[in-house]
């Protein structure tokens, strides 16, 4: 029996005992029937599962051949306890070239969002995070500091692009936003259920940078980036 595993642009978590799964290359959430549920459960447990147990599941491109998967960094994140935006706000001046890159960042993501697959989009902001040269790691006061008036700059120029605010374009812009600023985040998707909601947010550590704690703690992560 071959060695399966859920595909690489596939993530999941489980929200109660149900799995929701995220597809990055189709842009999509979904759930999946009881009896496949039961049998992906089975087997990330580690019971003994035949190729016929899990046969749906590999009709589905849920699970691959390990030979078929490229091994993928899953991130995990840890639990939000601070916000940026719960804190006293710090006055920021914006200068208008500020104005104009906030404005050319959100314009630019949002025409990426519309002609790509989120797959694409999400590779393009760690792609060259590998290919800098290494940089001291500063206090982490300082750097808290750092990110916490960079994203307060960010927000205060978004104000005046006239875009309809969105979570996943926001999110991904302000972390690019952020990365020409030397400064390396993830961005986070969530899910929650009953009803369906799916969100997205800017973290560092325990720091959300675009969201309060209490709305980014209603959702369970299923991706970090």
């Amino acid at each position: 029996m071959a060695n399966y595993t859920v595909r690489d642009d596939l993530s999941f978590c489980r929200v109660g005992e149900q799995f929701v799964f995220l597809d990055i290359n189709n842009d999509r959430y979904f759930c999946l029937p009881q009896l496949l549920e039961r049998a992906l459960a089975s087997h990330l447990e580690g019971d003994e599962t035949s190729d016929m147990d899990i046969s749906g599941l590999i009709e589905q491109n849920i699970l691959v051949d390990q030979l078929r998967s490229t091994i993928v960094d899953r991130r995990s994140i840890k639990p939000a306890l601070r916000s940026v935006m719960e804190a006293p706000p710090a006055r920021q001046k914006i200068r208008a070239f500020e104005l104009m890159e906030v404005l050319a960042i959100v314009l630019h993501t949002k025409l990426e969002l519309k002609l790509f697959a989120l797959k694409h989009v999400l590779h393009g902001l760690g792609a060259d995070r590998h290919t800098q040269p290494a940089q001291a790691t500063p206090p982490r006061a300082l750097l808290e500091r750092r990110l916490s008036g960079a994203a307060a700059l960010y927000r205060g120029a978004r104000l005046y692009v006239p875009v309809d605010i969105c979570c996943l374009l926001d999110s991904i812009a302000m972390a690019k936003f952020l990365r020409r600023r030397q400064l390396h985040v993830h961005v986070v998707f969530g899910v929650a259920l009953d009803p369906f909601s799916a969100h997205c947010w800017v973290q560092a550590d325990d720091l959300v940078l675009n969201d309060s704690v209490g709305n980014v703690n209603s959702h369970t992560p299923i991706r970090v980036v």
